[in-house]
């Protein structure tokens, strides 16, 4: 009986283990891996940043919406389907009118040329105007103003890299005017070769000079393409896009007698890579010539010359400092100076004094005028903070110096 027993035991105890066993299989068939977090700073601070940005500019959204409809329409005094010569013609009455410089310095007069300047920008933007005239606002309005921060920037060409003013006459004047040619101290006094990128104007090879006369003698009419809508509709099967028009650009009107190359200016502006002879010794704000080989004109840059840490120029003679211990000015000796063209050496006496100077003859900047000298300042270097017996030598000196006494007056 209890060998019946012992074996039922047995059995009993194998089927509860094969059991237990299917049991575990089965539910780590099922076991779903949940995937360990680990936050990535890189990425929460791109998308903190982004939401600040978004924030902001639905600040800025709510601000523009409390202007009036078209206010940058109103603001130039044009209306909504003026031409871009309209709108130009516009902002440079008023620009010459509200500008600071011309004795508007009052804050509601600067903030009147600085509303003008950002209609004149956007409006003039075929992009921006077309989001302006939809919208009634421009989303990233300050970040495309922040490269027009210049107020003296009349115009933007289409391309981008050149400011250009509006009139035949101010791009006359601008490249008719004086140019710098900054120099450092060293390249005024050696001469040198500099390459320089001189600006000039020439006919316009698109329209041949003639577009500013075409223009004013012909009308503005509707663009065919978009009917006077300025924008075309474009539908695919899979989307439906609104863009500007690529025959008027948005602004609903084309002139046929039109040139965007020099913008109906006749004119446009080109650049020639010339040498500058820069003679030795060339002092600040003298003129250097220079020969434009395209137009055989002559052209001067007035010289800018950079001061220096070292030098000093007074005339032709240089003037520069040497700093002295106290046991070099007590005992003498020949030093080394730096020199305009080469290093000098100096021969000090003992017991020299602070502020004492030494002339070399002939070792200042050569020019046309003749050679300068190069005149030597000592000043003496009191140390501030002494080693044991640095302090200590120091103190045995004191105790053998004679006592000086002062002159009475």
């Amino acid at each position: 009986m209890n060998v019946i027993n012992s074996i039922s035991r047995a059995i009993l105890q194998n089927f509860l283990k094969l059991n237990k066993l299917q049991l575990a299989t089965v539910a780590y068939q099922f076991k779903v891996q949940r995937p360990v977090y680990y936050p990535d700073r890189q990425n929460e601070m791109q998308r903190f940043s982004e939401q600040q940005q978004q924030s902001q500019l639905v600040a800025e959204i709510q601000e523009k919406k409390k202007l009036p409809r078209d206010y940058y329409y109103k603001i130039l005094g044009v209306k909504r389907l003026a031409t871009t010569q309209q709108i130009k013609a516009a902002y440079y009455t008023l620009a010459k009118r509200f500008h600071p410089d011309a004795g508007n310095s009052t804050p509601h007069e600067s903030k009147r040329f600085q509303d003008i300047s950002n209609a004149y920008h956007i409006l003039t933007d075929e992009a921006k105007r077309l989001e302006y005239d939809q919208l009634g606002v421009v989303k990233d309005e300050q970040s495309f103003l922040h490269k027009f921060s210049n107020a003296n920037s009349i115009l933007t060409n289409r391309k981008g890299d050149t400011n250009l003013p509006t009139t035949r006459e101010e791009l006359i004047k601008m490249t008719s005017g004086e140019s710098r040619l900054e120099l450092s101290f060293l390249e005024a006094a050696h001469g040198l070769k500099k390459n320089i990128d001189l600006r000039f104007l020439k006919k316009c090879p698109a329209c041949n000079g003639k577009s500013p006369q075409l223009v004013n003698r012909s009308k503005p009419e509707l663009c065919r393409k978009c009917q006077g809508i300025g924008k075309l509709t474009k539908k695919t099967a899979t989307y439906t896009s609104i863009q500007a028009c690529d025959q008027c650009h948005g602004k609903r009107y084309i002139n046929r007698n039109e040139c965007e190359t020099c913008e109906n200016r006749g004119v446009v502006l080109e650049t020639v890579r010339i040498v500058a002879q820069v003679p030795p010794g060339v002092k600040n704000g003298e003129l250097v010539p220079v020969d434009n080989p395209k137009t055989k004109q002559r052209v001067h840059y007035r010289v800018q010359v950079q001061p220096s840490d070292v030098f000093q120029r007074v005339g032709n003679n240089v003037l520069s400092d040497k700093y002295l211990t106290i046991s070099e000015a007590v005992l003498g000796g020949t030093f080394k100076v730096r020199g305009i063209y080469e290093e000098l050496e100096v021969k000090l006496e003992p017991g020299t004094e602070s502020h004492s100077t030494v002339t070399l003859k002939g070792k200042g900047i050569r020019s046309r005028d003749g050679t300068g000298d190069h005149i030597i300042n000592f000043k003496i270097r009191v140390p501030r903070q002494l080693s044991m017996k640095q302090r200590q030598l120091i103190m045995a000196l004191a105790k053998t110096e004679d006592p000086t006494f002062q002159r009475s007056l």
